[in-house]
């Protein structure tokens, strides 16, 4: 989960109400913000990834004051002014093409704000961003912009601006290659011929979008006034980051400038700060939460979250803010209201039917191949069960296959769960180079595999050793010895299959089914994990040991 830091003197401040220490930290821990360290003033806190309103100072002050009846948040606009324009070049469309923008202006900004809204924007981009694949956010200071604005792709060597932290202008190419965010973030930009650029009307450059801001608009605590932008390829994403950027800094007193992007047939005005609809039926909370709670109670829980409530043909409808991205269902609102009236203060039930408790059979065999594992000098990791699609495609020289991918993952690193666990384990490996050899690994774990179009859990064991010599005879024992501590007979059987070294692999049978593969990793492969030592692995399917 994802970690802040705070300041208890700006977080006491921005919540302006008299609070106590004690009061503050039992509140974090009802809102799920549970406080890793403690150094003075500084506070460290570990935050739910469902609240990315959370990811900063701001959004965890208002949390706390709504919690104890405090204010709600006032969107004030900025009086007397239109929308900025920002003109969309079609040349966008095929890089990078949405943008969403607005102004806030009358800031104050200390340098502890200053470090909430850059920590703000990083995990914003580190989450629901997908490290700036599906969005990517630039604060400006708007003093030093001339509006209209104007987005369009142009070719690399066609762009020119000082990148924000140097004193020296670059092209698009030079950027990629010279600075620290270009280097981390170009292979967003891989394989394009044309690069996203935002500037003026006077041809001053704002940003290179999702690379780098210019050193010419770069925001200090003499601005007054900023400009954000936020670029992607999914609208809800940057709606939904600018929105909790906005409310954030209005958090501040910031007021509000909205901007229009005109996209040639299209006009929009941003941010549009809509509040989530969603339906919720006093009985669900019931079923949910177990709890029989009156309508008036119903209503002032909801209400202590920041909720708005209307009652409509015998159900209530919710009304929540806009920088609420975790309202999909109305259970997520049955979650709200079991946080509002304290876990502390919901009464236990003794379950009306006894039981006693014992390990299942699955259970039972899990451990025992535990510990023949580690008997045999083997020892344990537990990896993701989210994984790249490329380590287990690309890097493994597999077949293309069907693999469970996640709609809206975090990040291309966790956006498909696994099928198999040994690529995993080379991962790992290939991470650990600096450590002493031999290196003796195993997971036994789940995997999901798609069957006739549908997803399927099974439990496999993997295990590998790493040493400057390894062979083939080497881990087959290893799986003999595993199958006969367990009272089983296994036979092997050629196979000829990345990512193992032809004629140093084998198929392990067991009771006539090929329930997995032993052998030696192919040196092609190797290198791809920058694996300089040999491999010998294994990997079975359990699941006819566990009885599913």
């Amino acid at each position: 989960m994802p970690t802040i830091n705070i300041d208890m003197k700006d977080l006491k401040r921005l919540i302006s109400l008299n609070l106590d220490d004690g009061t503050i930290y039992d509140t974090l821990s009802a809102l799920k913000c549970e406080p890793e360290q403690i150094v003075g003033d500084k506070i460290t806190l570990e935050v739910t990834s469902d609240r990315p309103d959370f990811f900063s100072c701001e959004g965890i002050a208002r949390g706390i004051r709504l919690y104890h009846s405090g204010p709600r948040l006032k969107v004030r606009h900025y009086q007397g002014a239109k929308p900025v324009i920002i003109r969309v070049d079609p040349s966008v469309s095929e890089v990078r093409p949405y943008i969403v923008s607005a102004v806030v202006r009358d800031l104050t900004l200390d340098e502890e704000a200053l470090v909430q809204m850059m920590q703000l924007q990083e995990k914003l981009h580190s989450t629901y961003c997908s490290n700036r694949k599906k969005g990517s956010i630039g604060i400006y200071d708007i003093d030093k912009v001339c509006p209209p604005l104007v987005y369009a792709a142009l070719p690399p060597d066609e762009i020119r601006f000082t990148p924000l932290g140097f004193n020296e202008t670059m092209n698009g190419f030079e950027i990629l290659k010279r600075t620290p965010k270009g280097a981390e973030y170009a292979w967003i930009l891989e394989g394009k011929s044309r690069y996203p650029l935002l500037s003026d009307s006077k041809g001053r450059v704002l940003s290179m979008p999702p690379i780098i801001n210019s050193e010419d608009t770069k925001v200090t605590e003499e601005t007054k006034n900023i400009i954000i932008d936020v670029t992607g390829t999914e609208e809800r994403t940057i709606n939904l980051c600018l929105n909790i950027l906005v409310t954030s800094l209005m958090e501040r007193g910031g007021v509000l400038q909205q901007a229009e992007v005109l996209y040639g047939g299209r006009e929009i005005i941003t941010p549009k700060l809509d509040r989530v609809r969603t339906e919720l039926s006093p009985s669900k909370i019931k079923e949910v939460a177990g709890l029989d709670l009156k309508l008036d109670e119903i209503l002032g829980l909801l209400r202590r979250m920041g909720h708005d409530v209307e009652e409509e043909g015998g159900k209530l409808v919710v009304f929540s803010p806009p920088y609420r991205a975790d309202i999909i269902h109305e259970v997520d609102l049955v979650e709200d209201i079991v946080i509002a009236l304290g876990l502390n203060n919901i009464e236990p039930e003794t379950p009306k039917v006894a039981t006693i408790g014992r390990p299942l059979k699955g259970s039972r065999i899990r451990k025992r191949i535990r510990d023949i594992m580690i008997g045999m000098g083997f020892q344990e990791v537990i990896t993701y069960l989210l994984s790249n699609k490329s380590v287990l495609e690309d890097k493994v020289l597999m077949d293309k296959r069907d693999l469970v991918e996640l709609i809206n993952p975090v990040s291309s690193e966790f956006a498909v769960l696994r099928d198999c666990i040994l690529p995993k384990l080379l991962q790992f490996l290939g991470q650990n180079t600096h450590h002493a050899y031999p290196q003796r690994i195993f997971e036994c774990g789940d995997v999901i595999f798609v069957k006739g179009g549908l997803p399927k859990v099974s439990t496999h064991l993997a295990a590998a050793i790493a040493d400057h010599k390894v062979s083939y005879e080497d881990i087959q024992a290893v799986a003999a010895s595993l199958f006969t501590n367990l009272s089983k007979s296994i036979k092997f059987e050629p196979y000829h299959k990345a990512p193992f070294l032809e004629g140093r692999t084998a198929k392990i049978i067991l009771d006539g089914d090929e329930i997995g593969v032993v052998g030696e990793i192919s040196p092609q492969v190797l290198v791809k994990f920058g694996l300089e030592f040999p491999v010998g692995a294994l990997e079975c399917d359990l699941s006819s040991l566990l009885g599913h």
